[in-house]
């Protein structure tokens, strides 16, 4: 009677503990991602970069290429609003540019220039693309003039197509020109608990995020209302003295170096055009710039990439450390949410 009711006992424990594997084996998902197709309008190009800008120069255009991944929420983002929506924006580049779409994971063969002819991901790896989307303009001398990392909105990007259609890229940088127009103030400065206030960077010896804030920022609210309440990023920012300043000030103060400068002088020497504009460091070192706008899961996992060192062991970029970390956290069950 004893012996089976240990088989009845070892029987009922094997059954268990079945499912507590099966529960453990089951990985989680990721979502939030988005579909998107390219505008009909682009323009339908053999991929031969030069004779693409030679089309466009005579047309009186510039040439536009949108380096895209699939499933990626900033491009459907970036697509749906700038280029897909009826509105100046999409109206101004349907006027004043030639545009075509390149896939960072693809295989179509481009030609890059008379000596050079890559895949689309061989490209993206030469040009080291680390956002998605990516997009590269081009003079009539076949030069990247500008590079835009990530997404922007209508009315950023109008500002940026509107610095390259009018070749201000030969007299100024992009930094320099928006700095100069005139832009509608938009946003007033929020406080947040995790701010320290201090004019003298230098003496921070703690992970250190610099915030870049102006009034016409188009992002800020999002990311006082959005991600500086997202419990995970607030984990994250936690690790860091976190000092925000207004990109607009002419405040003198002493940057990480121990260098007197202004928040405005700052932004202008490392060409920071976005807003809200991050350096995150760590050891007095800057270790990745945030120039583009990112939804929760990227951007606490940026910060966890600095603050718990793991630059140290991917150094060549924060992908290679998200790409090993996402699969991690997916057989751990853990859902990840790519999403606003």
């Amino acid at each position: 009677m004893k012996a089976s009711f240990r088989k009845v006992m070892f029987l009922f424990f094997s059954i268990i503990s079945l499912f507590a594997i099966s529960a453990n084996a089951t990985e989680g998902k990721v979502i939030g991602g988005s579909m998107h197709e390219s505008p009909e309008w682009f323009k339908d190009s053999f991929l031969d970069i030069a004779e693409d800008i030679e089309e466009a120069k005579e047309n009186n255009k510039h040439f536009m290429v949108f380096m895209d991944l699939e499933g990626c929420p900033y491009c459907s983002k970036m697509l749906k609003e700038n280029f897909i929506n009826e509105n100046k924006t999409s109206e101004f580049i349907k006027k004043y540019f030639d545009v075509i779409n390149i896939n960072v994971k693809g295989s179509r063969e481009i030609a890059w220039d008379e000596e050079t002819t890559l895949t689309e991901k061989e490209l993206a790896e030469k040009l080291q693309i680390q956002y998605s989307p990516t997009i590269l303009f081009f003079n009539y001398e076949k030069e990247v003039v500008v590079r835009v990392n990530g997404y922007r909105n209508p009315t950023d990007f109008k500002y940026i197509l509107e610095y390259v259609q009018g070749k201000h890229y030969e007299k100024m940088t992009l930094t320099e020109y928006i700095n100069k127009i005139e832009r509608k103030e938009l946003y007033t400065l929020k406080d947040n608990k995790m701010f320290t206030k201090t004019k003298d960077l230098s003496k921070i010896n703690t992970a250190l995020a610099v915030i870049f804030e102006d009034g016409s920022c188009t992002q800020c609210d999002y990311f006082h209302n959005r991600l500086l309440k997202e419990k995970s990023v607030i984990e994250e920012f936690s690790k860091f003295t976190i000092v925000r300043l207004d990109a607009n000030s002419d405040e003198e103060i002493i940057d990480v170096e121990g260098n007197k400068t202004t928040a405005k002088q700052w932004a202008l020497k490392i060409n920071l055009d976005y807003r809200p504009g991050i350096l995150l460091y760590d050891n007095k070192k800057l270790i990745s710039t945030v120039d583009a706008l990112l939804f929760p899961f990227h951007f606490k996992e940026l910060l966890r990439y600095v603050s718990g060192k793991y630059y140290e062991q991917y150094p060549n970029s924060y992908l290679d450390y998200l790409k090993v970390r996402q699969d991690e956290l997916l057989k751990q069950g853990i859902n990840i949410d790519l999403g606003e």
